[in-house]
């Protein structure tokens, strides 16, 4: 069985390697975009069983990213990641096949459940 794709999708470097390199080591294959742009670049032209994404990036951000792809696709599954959402801004985006929403700091082992129920999760339904 070939291993499962996943991209991370953040801004912050250090962020960026230590979710690449958390979710290489649970044996996923892992992409990723420094933002939202390249997000959905990649999105285009790879299918991934899971995007963790970075609700809060310059530009384009996660949420466009979202809101851009239900309109697109709406079967791509997604774990957001967030320093400051407004409530608001976080209750719109849990409405767009997010299957978790963690909060910075998170807890890495936290994440690595979230990515694993995403992926397991049939794209057109919404894990509890």
């Amino acid at each position: 069985m070939s291993k499962k794709r996943v991209l991370v999708a953040e801004d912050d470097a250090s962020i960026l390697r230590l979710v690449t390199t958390v979710l290489n080591r649970a044996g996923y294959e892992v992409d990723t975009a420094t933002n939202g742009c390249q997000a959905l670049e990649k999105i285009e032209r790879t299918p991934y069983d899971a995007v963790v994404l970075d609700l809060m990036m310059p530009g384009t951000s996660g949420f466009d990213v979202l809101t851009r792809l239900q309109v697109i696709d709406p079967l791509h599954k997604f774990v957001i990641v967030m320093s400051a959402a407004s409530r608001d801004l976080v209750a719109k985006a849990l409405s767009l096949n997010v299957f978790a929403a963690l909060h910075k700091p998170f807890d890495i082992d936290e994440l690595t459940a979230a990515v694993r129920r995403c992926v397991a999760a049939p794209p057109q339904s919404r894990a509890a």
